[in-house]
This record gives C-alpha cells, sequence and structure tokens, in this order.
C-alpha cells in the first residue's frame, strides 16, 4: 500500500529457475519496485491482498526450511566443541581436588545448558522469521520505484 486508503502497490518478487545457489521455485522479494531481475530468476508480482498473503505463506515456510537446516548445521559443527567441553566439566566434577560448591556448580551448570537448549533455538526461529513484506508499507511520499532513505527517519 502507498498510503493512500484502497490502494495497493503490487510486491516484486523473483522465482528461481536456474540459479545453482538457491532450489528451483526459491522465491527473493525485491528491495525496490524497479530492482533489476537477477540472472536465472523470472521476475512476478503480487497485487492483490490474496496474492500477498500466499506470497507470504511461501516465503515463511521457506525461511523456515532454511533456519532449520542453519540449525541442524550449526549443531552438527558445534555439538562436537559442545561433548569436549561437557566431558571436561564432567571430569572436573568427579575429581577430588573438586570443591562440593564447584561440583554443584557444574551439576547445576550442566542441566542449564540442556533445558534451555530448545528455549533458544525457538527464539533463534522467532528473531529470523519475521517478515517485512506486508506489514511494513513504503512511508508516505516515497516513490515505491527507487531505494531512498530519510536520514532524518534513521538518525533520531
Amino acid at each position: 500500500m502507498n498510503g493512500f486508503l484502497g490502494s495497493l502497490s503490487e510486491v516484486i518478487y523473483f522465482r528461481n529457475h536456474r540459479d545453482p545457489a538457491h532450489p528451483p521455485g526459491y522465491l527473493m522479494l525485491a528491495p525496490y519496485s524497479e530492482f533489476r531481475t537477477p540472472d536465472g530468476y523470472s521476475r512476478e508480482a503480487a497485487r492483490t491482498l490474496g496474492e500477498i498473503d500466499a506470497l507470504q505463506r511461501t516465503l515463511i515456510s521457506q525461511e523456515r526450511r532454511d533456519c532449520e537446516q542453519e540449525i541442524l548445521h550449526d549443531e552438527a559443527v558445534l555439538s562436537r566443541k559442545v561433548m569436549e567441553v561437557t566431558d571436561r566439566l564432567r571430569q572436573r566434577m568427579v575429581s577430588s581436588s573438586t570443591s562440593p560448591f564447584e561440583r554443584d556448580f557444574i551439576e547445576l551448570y550442566l542441566q542449564l545448558r540442556e533445558e534451555k537448549r530448545d528455549r533458544h533455538r525457538q527464539r533463534f526461529m522467532e528473531r529470523t522469521m519475521y517478515l517485512h513484506a506486508r506489514e511494513n508499507d513504503a512511508p508516505r511520499g516515497r516513490d515505491d520505484n527507487s531505494e531512498s532513505v530519510n536520514l532524518d527517519r534513521v538518525n533520531f
């Protein structure tokens, strides 16, 4: 929407056909209406609220898959290091030179890490999933076909 009641600006997006960096059908939003169509993509537009809703559902699904793959990759890379640290902490916990206070601390710390893992995974998904396609219109007075920044709005 461009700021006038009853009017709607189309949402420009690109669909992948030949770019090996993304799977076929992968969608990318255009940063502004006249943005050049990337090589290997087709230029498409969502012109009605129904089309915008469908585009948003597709983008959310696509982003969720990307985030889940990123989380799995990160966990695979970090799991070995986490196990090494956990093993060292457990060895320290059973050592005769470790005080009872330190043993209790290590035990509670290890439990806390496990309990919070799912919560942190959920927070990561929430933070990376917020899409601006429908929720943020172009500011009043800005042409949809250009990319511009009002520094007075940015520097407060």
